[in-house]
């Protein structure tokens, strides 16, 4: 799995398209678990009652693991319905979401390139109305430090984005902080310049989403 930031859903949107008469409904939500695209896929179903297909595609978690992936076709034919809705997620890159095409067919046959088209745009342009926050990836790392190193520790870590996870005083001070990995070459650099490699980043081996 790509170690990566990556954007969540926060609010439920939908928006609707028309393709040779077909009305295609795009409804995206937030969803973190089954139970989250269970209810989704049961209130679309209960808004939009009687249509042909309500196709669905599904990123639990980061869209940079395949193994939160999930797609129906719900009777269109194979890989012309879930999987590209899937792709549109995927590639936004967006996680943390459900999404469901309702369709109504409309007396016109797409074909097998037609459907994937039209599923796929059906979610495309549901995007540009969708909010958003940024799950963030981080690594922790412990530092071990003298008091006189402080302000220098502290000036340093000024120039980042970083998270305090723990912080004890003892005779030194000892801290956790939760930082972007791509950080890590870069504060070993100015560490070893501005302390003469008095402290260094040391890994706790851990990591997670914020």
């Amino acid at each position: 799995m790509k170690k990566a930031n990556y954007l969540r859903l926060t609010h439920a949107v939908e928006h609707e398209i028309e393709i040779k008469n077909s009305r295609f409904i795009a409804s995206l939500a937030p969803a973190t678990d089954a139970a989250d695209i269970a209810r989704h896929v049961a209130e679309v179903k209960q808004r939009w009652t009687k249509a042909n297909h309500y196709c669905t595609a599904s990123i639990i978690g980061s869209p940079f693991d395949d193994t939160c992936y999930a797609s129906s076709d719900d009777g269109e034919p194979g890989g012309t319905a879930g999987r590209p809705m899937l792709n549109v997620l995927t590639h936004h890159p967006l996680g943390e979401v459900s999404a469901v095409v309702v369709r109504y067919f409309g007396g016109i046959k797409l074909g097998t390139g037609g459907l994937q088209r039209a599923y796929s745009q059906a979610v495309a342009e549901a995007l540009p109305f969708i909010q958003t926050a940024e799950r963030k990836y981080r690594e922790y790392f412990s530092l071990v430090y003298d008091y006189a190193d402080q302000g220098a520790v502290e000036g340093i870590l000024s120039g980042f984005e970083y998270k305090v996870v723990e912080q004890t005083f003892t005779e030194n001070v000892h801290q956790m902080i939760a930082i972007e990995p791509e950080y890590r070459a870069q504060l070993d650099k100015q560490f070893q310049a501005q302390t003469q490699g008095r402290v260094k980043l040391l890994e706790e081996h851990r990591a997670g989403l914020e």
